[in-house]
């Protein structure tokens, strides 16, 4: 993102050279704080509503309670859009807990340490909104014409840390398993949970494709919900591709004939390869390739009717 492009913060739209939040930001000081990314089509951004809703679900969870309305956000992503000269953008939200309630513990006055009082649900302040939109830079066309690589992961999440289900700005084991994608040139990293099953991936939910069927790992197996995998089961349904969301082993994400990854800026991106094992033949299957092209009228359909 540019420095002289506009971002909002906190009720004002600035330029993002000279953005300020505070430093007693619970966001800042202790990772308190949420986050969704989306893509806007021609100006109009997709399924807006739906990322709201799982951010604040996510707000009165963690007590981070975004004051805006959902069509102050929508205008503020429009203006935004609009002064920043973009049509297909990124979009971020981020909100944090806000500047911390800090108070003198009781009993202990001659100290002179103060505590944060960063979980009361009574001590909440209104959350810090940030929303930025900069340009969108897509993942290479190589890789949905010929599959991306994917590695699995050292890393594993439990399905116990009520945190996986929630897309907070807690992000560096995310960060991390990418990092080590990245360096083995791949394009993305499987994370599996500590009952050795399938959870997601860094930045991503999973699908297979397996003697036909349709199949993701259920959220209880420790992922996000993403809004774009919510949005393929829908058309499956609709393309009448059998569906199922149940636990995935190793060896059944290894033996797939299909297998991609959904998120909001990628849409659907097809797997070639799980490090060095091919999936299928190597290349996007048939399946991959019907709920790609039905996503795509998907969008267009709902960005066209709402702009």
């Amino acid at each position: 993102m540019s420095q002289t492009e506009l971002v909002y913060v906190a009720g004002d739209l600035v330029l993002a050279a000279e953005a300020r939040i505070s430093a007693l930001d619970a966001g800042v000081l202790l990772g308190a704080g949420l986050f969704e990314t989306l893509r806007t089509y021609a100006g109009t951004p997709f399924r807006l509503g739906a990322h709201l809703a799982r951010l604040r679900a996510s707000g009165e969870f963690f007590c981070i309670f975004v004051r805006e309305s959902d069509s102050q956000v929508a205008e503020t992503i429009s203006r935004l859009v609009e002064a920043n000269s973009l049509a297909d953008a990124r979009v971020r939200l981020t909100a944090t807990r806000g500047p911390l309630a800090l108070r003198e513990p009781q009993g202990d006055p001659e100290q002179g340490r103060r505590v944060a009082a960063a979980v009361d649900d009574d001590e909440a302040p209104p959350a810090t909104l940030i929303i930025t939109a900069g340009p969108m830079t897509p993942y290479p066309a190589e890789l949905y014409e010929k599959g991306a690589t994917v590695v699995v992961s050292d890393i594993h999440v439990s399905p116990d840390d009520p945190t996986v289900y929630h897309k907070t700005t807690g992000y560096l084991r995310n960060l991390l398993a990418l990092r080590d994608a990245h360096r083995a040139h791949a394009t993305e990293a499987l994370i599996f949970n500590t009952k050795g099953r399938l959870a997601e991936g860094s930045l991503s939910n999973v699908f297979i494709v397996s003697g036909g069927r349709l199949l993701t790992p259920p959220v209880e197996e420790g992922l996000l919900a993403g809004i774009t995998r919510a949005a393929v089961l829908e058309l499956a349904a609709e393309v009448g591709v059998p569906a199922e969301q149940q636990p995935l082993s190793a060896r059944e994400v290894l033996d797939a004939d299909e297998l991609f990854l959904t998120n909001s800026i990628m849409e659907l991106l097809p797997v070639g390869r799980v490090e060095r094992k091919e999936i299928g033949d190597g290349l996007p299957g048939p399946v991959t390739k019907q709920l790609a092209a039905a996503y795509k009228t998907l969008v267009a359909r709902e960005t066209t009717s709402a702009s």
